[in-house]
């Protein structure tokens, strides 16, 4: 039985039993980003559990950048929306 993982899904991490918030799904080598209080980590799809699906947690229409993207890259999207800005935004690793 596959599971299929999306954005904002709520996810048990194994053997820590730990939950964290799913940012970006599987990719091509089965690992997927999990974000955890003050970081964030690849993990492989093997080691979570789903524990609350997106759609149950969030609105159709939520826009998770609020969840995932630090203060100042959404003050420069916001920004770069309204008019031109030299400020670049900042990846994560």
């Amino acid at each position: 039985m596959e599971t299929t993982y999306c954005r904002g899904d709520s996810v048990m991490i194994y053997p820590d039993q730990k939950i964290g918030i799913v940012c970006e799904p599987v990719n091509e080598k089965g690992v997927l980003r999990v974000q955890l209080p003050g970081k964030k980590i690849w993990i492989n799809h093997k080691r979570v559990r789903l524990h609350v699906a997106a759609a149950e947690l969030y609105p159709d229409d939520y826009d998770f950048s609020i969840v995932f993207d630090t203060v100042e890259n959404r003050k420069i999207r916001h920004d770069m929306q309204r008019k031109y800005t030299e400020k670049t935004i900042r990846c994560e690793e």
